[in-house]
């Protein structure tokens, strides 16, 4: 697995506050931290901003969340669903089993290895 590398940003308290807050009351939104908030947050200004233009194709992880993976698509500019249940796989989206979204979402490492786990206590998954 590849190291990461992160830079610690401040923002006042009580805006900290308010945005968890807010991650409290919308748990649907699969937003799991201040940062993972802040970081889709950001991504999707410098899109507007057209900064970040050449990424505008590309799906990206936004987080796991308990009912599976949120998987960002930037052609329908929503967030897609991932379920992961004992008896399989489904996209939110799709309404299947094997589509962009979810090979997307079991090529990254950390989703893998969340698969695996869920294989070893008997979930129906695919092999990663």
């Amino acid at each position: 697995m590849s190291e990461r590398s992160y830079k610690n940003i401040s923002i006042k308290e009580e805006f900290a506050e308010t945005i968890e807050k807010f991650i409290r009351q919308n748990p649907q939104l699969g937003y799991r931290s201040i940062a993972a908030f802040l970081e889709d947050s950001s991504r999707r200004r410098l899109e507007e901003l057209k900064a970040i233009e050449d990424q505008l194709q590309i799906m990206w992880h936004m987080n796991l969340n308990d009912k599976g993976v949120l998987v960002w698509d930037p052609d329908l500019g929503r967030a897609v669903q991932i379920f992961f249940s004992p008896k399989g796989i489904t996209c939110e989206e799709d309404g299947e089993d094997d589509c962009e979204h979810i090979q997307f979402a079991l090529s990254k490492p950390d989703i893998q290895e969340v698969i695996r786990r869920k294989i070893k206590e008997g979930w129906r998954l695919p092999d990663v």
